[in-house]
């Protein structure tokens, strides 16, 4: 998938080397270039590859039945705020899954909303003058995804916790992946549910959500686990509903804008320390 490309020679050019490693699914989001003779002339055999592309207009629309997103990036940065691995272990995991490899922009990479909707990212490792651009970077990691399919997926930790089959509870695991828009549409009601009880406010939610986001990604492996969450934070909002019609809620002191914090052991709002969410 690429975000915003702007030059359509470099999709010409990502279509050939898909081409090369036998990827024929390319999704276009949001382009800012028309596909042209450069790009048919750079795609060469990859012509059915660049013909086939579909087009959205947004990352969510492409990557909502997706079960594992690899992105990209070349930002120092974005590997503290995100789950980094190693290119060859994310190409590897994409075996076996419905999943999408995500390169952003040529002048700007992915953003930081396009990387939280990524389960794992990584970089091209190179020398200290390094100037990949999108069709070479294409290239190499669609190498890396085709040279690593005879070995297969490797077991993650967290499917190898869960490799008995079983919940706690002693029902049958679905054992299928969450889609992306299972995912999203779980970390929007948990976003609501912190609002509202106060557990965060506007100003540090965005912080609090990416750390949520890498520990529901960690914790949270196929669609079992968000169908049972979902159903708890119903469950605690319909809580939450009914005790505040009896008038037994007060709302999260300040609001949503509090600059207070979570509740302590004893349900008391404390100031958030330095390094939290």
């Amino acid at each position: 998938m690429l975000v915003s490309p702007k030059h359509e020679g470099n999709v010409g050019a990502v279509a050939r080397a898909m081409a090369n490693f036998a990827l024929a699914d390319l999704w276009l989001v949001a382009p800012r270039c028309r596909l042209g003779r450069e790009a048919q002339a750079l795609a060469v055999h990859g012509a059915d590859v660049l013909a086939a592309a579909r087009v959205v207009a947004t990352l969510d629309e492409a990557l909502a039945d997706r079960t594992l997103v690899v992105g990209t990036s070349a930002r120092p940065r974005a590997f503290e705020e995100h789950a980094a691995v190693g290119p060859e272990e994310a190409l590897a995991r994409l075996h076996g899954q419905a999943g999408a490899l995500v390169l952003g922009p040529e002048d700007t990479g992915l953003d930081n909303a396009a990387l939280d909707r990524c389960d794992l990212v990584v970089t091209i490792p190179t020398a200290p003058y390094a100037s990949l651009n999108l069709a070479q970077a294409a290239v190499l990691l669609a190498y890396l995804w085709f040279s690593g399919r005879s070995a297969g997926p490797p077991a993650s930790p967290e499917a190898a916790e869960h490799a008995g089959g079983g919940s706690p509870d002693g029902h049958a695991r679905s054992s299928q992946p969450p889609r992306r828009e299972q995912v999203e549409a779980m970390l929007a009601q948990f976003q609501a549910l912190a609002l509202r009880t106060g557990y965060t406010d506007a100003l540090r939610l965005t912080s609090m959500m990416r750390h949520m986001r890498r520990l529901f990604a960690r914790a949270v492996t196929d669609d079992d686990d968000v169908a049972r969450l979902r159903g708890l934070w119903t469950q605690l909002g319909g809580a939450l509903d009914r005790a505040a019609a009896l008038g037994r809620v007060d709302p999260p002191p300040g609001g949503e804008a509090d600059a207070g914090g979570e509740a302590d052991a004893g349900g008391e709002p404390r100031p958030l320390q330095r390094g939290e969410p």
